[in-house]
């Protein structure tokens, strides 16, 4: 689907898309943007009334898979589930860092967060 957007938007030819294990590519990654779509542990996320991002991402806690991005880039965007931990999300940005928190909307319905940091965050 990515690909096919990047084509209809005439980028396909400035973006090298990656698929693989993340965790155990990251070390050997140079990129300008990381955009992680962590799994989120399966259904029983949306039975919490706060997703924890250190407790229930998979297979690394969200401060940790931040860690791996920062080493490639500081821009990073992240989507995750509607009710995570917006605290968390700041922390990760550290001392004096900033995110900007999206909501994302399909059918008028909240499905997903996604949290830009870096340049990526919308001035």
């Amino acid at each position: 689907m990515a690909k096919h957007n990047a084509a209809v938007y005439g980028v396909q030819d400035r973006i090298e898309f990656i698929v693989g294990d993340f965790v155990a590519m990251a070390d050997t990654l140079k990129a300008d943007v990381v955009f992680l779509s962590p799994p989120w542990g399966g259904p029983q996320y949306s039975k919490e009334e706060t997703y924890d991002l250190e407790k229930s991402l998979i297979p690394l806690p969200a401060s940790e898979l931040f860690a791996k991005c920062q080493k490639i880039t500081e821009n990073i965007a992240m989507f995750l589930p509607r009710n995570s931990n917006t605290q968390q999300l700041s922390m990760l940005a550290g001392p004096g860092g900033a995110v900007e928190i999206e909501q994302n909307f399909l059918d008028r319905k909240f499905i997903a967060l996604t949290a830009y940091y870096g340049e990526l965050i919308n001035e």
